[in-house]
């Protein structure tokens, strides 16, 4: 299963953190930093979570398959 999709996942999370940067530092000029120091940890825990059930669903498809 190595190698599927990692260069479109890196791509993504390069991404992802430039925008978490610029989330932050709208915070900070907002004034209302800690909320979007939250909402940033909310998206990271989502993002992971669904990186990792994306993981575990395509590890039993293609075992299921390789087992054939």
């Amino acid at each position: 299963m190595e190698g599927r999709n990692t260069g479109l996942r890196s791509i993504f999370i390069i991404f992802w953190v430039i925008g978490s940067i610029f989330w932050v530092l709208i915070g900070a000029l907002d004034g209302d930093f800690m909320r979007s120091v939250i909402t940033i940890a909310i998206g990271w825990v989502i993002l992971f979570l669904y990186f990792w059930l994306k993981d575990e669903y395509m590890r039993k498809k293609w075992g299921d398959q390789e087992e054939e």
